[in-house]
């Protein structure tokens, strides 16, 4: 039977505890966020480029990074950023010209106490085409 050292013992505890303190935390800041309030934004600019994958496969990802700009509480301007990767880059900019295009309105939630931590509210109303429009739903025929 194996018995493990007790300085083993307590690494892994004190591993398994800092693991459950940043999920716990970071639980907690989620839940603080969605009290922050929100602010209308613009996008101000869009910047796609090829990554590589740091993966064993070593392939490659285009990421869209989007970026707006807002006003705080205060009327201060601030800025922020937000991507999402593709596996190809013309699905990079097709999405970028539906969804996200330079110049169209978005709503930005904010920390009140320091606006330069923000992020996009992306809510399920804000695409449009990102997702399938054929999901099959359950109906009951007239």
């Amino acid at each position: 039977m194996f018995r493990a050292h007790p300085f083993q013992m307590t690494v892994w505890l004190a591993l398994v505890m800092a693991v459950l303190s940043a999920m716990a935390r970071g639980f907690w800041l989620y839940r603080a966020s969605l009290t922050w309030p929100t602010a209308d934004g613009l996008i101000t600019r869009i910047d796609i480029e090829r990554r590589q994958d740091t993966g064993i496969g070593g392939g490659h990802c285009f990421c869209a990074t989007f970026s707006y700009d807002f006003r705080d509480a205060k009327g201060g301007r601030v800025w922020g950023s937000w991507y999402k990767n593709f596996s190809r880059e013309e699905t990079a900019r097709e999405f970028a010209a539906r969804e996200l295009p330079v110049g169209k309105k978005v709503v930005v939630r904010f920390n009140p106490k320091n606006p330069a931590f923000n992020s996009l509210e992306l809510d399920s109303w804000t695409y449009t085409g990102d997702r399938p429009a054929n999901l099959p739903i359950n109906r009951t025929s007239n």
